[in-house]
């Protein structure tokens, strides 16, 4: 992937005008320092890859004529990560990696040994921007969507396959002999999940505990860990 490629949520149309602004914009202008005639490439999260040329650039944007488009279908596997918040440090490394190895969807969630409850608006914009990086660095034309849930004791069952890291002994590993398209995994925070969380799970969610590893894992570890065993489920 080229290192002109940025983000910008309009429609992607051949011949028309793009105006990037904001951090988009400052990475183009300040960052990679590029001019009016260069060539850029831009995504907008939804399946579109963009050639265009940049005509102008003004203090605050860069105005993009868009040359020619294409367009990729979704993936055919689907696979949600659910995070139980830990610290934001490890939240973030933990997104950031997922995304490279394909997750597109993130429920994030209070787990009862959480010792972080909820996230600022400020802190939210930061995961949506580290996700919109990540998706432009690895290649991706789909920018996975960020949910914020509460706790699981008022999720809904699921209509598909659901996981959740556990590290009792008896956890079969994640393993299956046909990829599923759509599946849902779920990892604890730093403390792991509270038992009364893993009965609902198994009871309620109907979700199945697996092992992630022979070790016991830090938080985004086991995150990251879940990403690479689900994406070949």
């Amino acid at each position: 992937m080229p290192a002109e490629r940025f983000f910008s949520p309009q429609d992607l149309k051949q011949g028309s005008l793009v105006q990037i602004q904001d951090e988009e914009f400052h990475h183009l202008a300040h960052v990679m320092r590029l001019k009016a005639g260069e060539s850029v490439e831009l995504i907008n999260g939804q399946g579109f890859l963009a050639q265009g040329q940049i005509q102008s650039l003004s203090k605050q944007s860069a105005s993009i004529l868009i040359q020619e488009v294409d367009f990729s279908p979704p993936p055919e596997q689907e696979i949600i990560l659910g995070i139980a918040y830990p610290r934001l440090p490890r939240l973030e490394y933990a997104l950031e990696k997922a995304i490279e190895l394909g997750i597109s969807e993130f429920w994030l969630f209070p787990g009862d040994l959480s010792e972080k409850r909820e996230l600022s608006p400020s802190q939210f914009q930061r995961l949506h921007h580290i996700a919109i990086s990540s998706t432009k660095q690895c290649g991706r034309l789909f920018l996975p969507t960020i949910s914020l849930k509460p706790p699981i004791r008022f999720w809904e069952p699921f209509s598909f396959p659901a996981f959740f890291g556990d590290t009792r002994k008896e956890a079969p590993p994640l393993a299956m002999q046909e990829p599923l398209k759509k599946a849902f995994i779920a990892v604890g925070p730093e403390k792991g999940f509270h038992p009364r969380e893993i009965f609902f799970l198994e009871n309620h969610l109907q979700a199945k505990g697996v092992s992630l590893s022979r070790n016991i894992l830090r938080a985004d570890t086991a995150a990251i860990a879940a990403a690479c065993l689900a994406m070949k489920i």
